[in-house]
């Protein structure tokens, strides 16, 4: 029997990929992936395009989220699988979440023209179509305009944290990502860890915040951070996840992957939380 494979964190250009979801799709059969989990930052906008082109090629769509919280002076990112994407209150609550992306790349555009840097904020949209706005769109402006040579020129030079152009943005508590994840049926799992920085704190997430697992596989995560995260995984009894973390041709589709083992304890886990009743957090 031929082994099936999955790439588990995929973004569209309903944020910040530079590819459509049908595309996208289309990549995916291709290379021979069974699924991809599309997981657009704050945003669900990619995931109906998606699915349509999953039954046109033939590729599993695992519906997602990608959500940013805050802990401390970390930034959590928390992945949402197999969610109820239509869900009127969640899509209400990204609505603040895009709507605060817009307010921030405002004051991004401040700093920089105070930097002699005159970029609009019409060249930041037009660099985001119809997807939600967020940093990578600015520093795509900048290498345009030849600021810098590229984007992550961009990110080095003014974007990043602590560079001079850097706002941080609109954030939750890893308990409330994880709840509003759970609320709508999705599976919550911490993204690259290796980068959250919050090591100790990850058996808190799991028994008071209910997390469900961990992205061990990581295309920026070497092998000694792959070991640490599958270890503690097992420790604490989470689902191993991975992807790619797709956004683009600089690290393409299916770099990482995983078995579709993968996708169908996922699945199981899915079907736990619908069982049980999620009281909203006041």
């Amino acid at each position: 029997m031929t082994k099936k494979f999955a790439d588990l964190h995929v973004h569209t250009s309903a944020s910040d990929g530079d590819f459509s979801p049908e595309e996208i799709v289309e990549k995916a059969k291709k290379i021979g992936l069974a699924a991809i989990g599309i997981a657009d930052h704050d945003t669900v906008g990619g995931i109906d395009k998606a699915l349509e082109a999953g039954k046109k090629y033939g590729v599993e769509v695992v519906p997602g989220v990608e959500l940013s919280s805050e802990f401390g002076q970390s930034e959590v990112h928390i992945l949402g699988y197999f969610i109820d994407w239509h869900d009127r209150k969640f899509n209400n609550e990204l609505h603040k979440f895009q709507e605060a992306r817009k307010v921030r790349a405002e004051e991004i555009l401040k700093k920089l023209h105070k930097l002699g840097i005159n970029i609009s904020y019409e060249e930041v949209a037009a660099a985001a179509g119809d997807g939600v706005i967020g940093r990578p769109h600015i520093a795509e402006a900048l290498a345009k305009r030849g600021y810098v040579r590229t984007k992550d020129a961009a990110f080095a030079k003014y974007l990043a944290y602590g560079r001079p152009a850097y706002v941080p943005k609109y954030r939750l508590l890893p308990k409330i990502a994880i709840h509003m994840i759970h609320r709508i049926g999705g599976v919550a799992i911490l993204a690259h860890p290796a980068f959250a920085h919050i090591n100790s704190l990850l058996p808190d997430l799991v028994e008071f915040c209910g997390l469900d697992g961990i992205e061990v596989y990581h295309s920026k995560h070497d092998s000694a951070a792959t070991e640490y995260y599958k270890k503690i995984a097992e420790e604490l009894h989470l689902l191993v996840t991975g992807g790619t973390d797709y956004h683009g041709e600089n690290s393409p589709l299916g770099t990482v992957k995983v078995p579709y083992q993968v996708v169908e304890e996922m699945k199981a886990r899915h079907k736990l939380i619908l069982s049980k009743s999620q009281p909203d957090i006041k």
